[in-house]
């Protein structure tokens, strides 16, 4: 495989790989945010439960304890909804982990094998080097010897 060749899928493996760290990066924030929403949720709820065993103390209609009832259910369901929602997010989070790893360990490979190459092409320019100044001390040292 030629230089030109392999620096140039090197450099193809290196923006896959970039590519794959974004969508990463972007899982992993859409994650968080998920995670906060679902946390204010159920701070939220939790507050409007504390609300209901205040209010249940102090005496409340029959009217109002159903209102109440009623919107944490919706509150319960809203918790589960984010909880599925984060859960696909997680999975999508490692699955772009796995896709950044494999991206990652290609653009290695091509890497390594260019630098391979690169060391392989210097050896052989100082082996050429080196023969030519071998050549040139003979010929000194034959040209000395002639005039000797």
């Amino acid at each position: 495989m030629n230089n030109g060749t392999l620096a140039h899928l090197t450099e193809q493996a290196e923006q896959a790989r970039t590519q794959a760290a974004k969508v990463l990066a972007d899982d992993r924030n859409n994650t968080q945010k998920i995670e906060q929403q679902l946390k204010v949720l159920k701070d939220y709820r939790n507050e409007y439960a504390q609300q209901l065993q205040l209010q249940l103390m102090a005496g409340m209609k029959p009217s109002m304890l159903s209102t109440y009832r009623s919107f944490l259910v919706s509150l319960d369901n809203a918790i589960l909804q984010a909880q599925q929602t984060l859960a696909q997010h997680q999975q999508k989070v490692s699955s772009s982990q796995q896709t950044w790893r494999d991206k990652q360990q290609r653009w290695q490979s091509f890497d390594l094998l260019q630098t391979r190459q690169q060391q392989q092409i210097r050896q052989r320019a100082e082996r050429r080097e080196q023969n030519l100044t071998d050549e040139l001390s003979m010929a000194s040292y034959l040209r000395q010897q002639k005039k000797a």
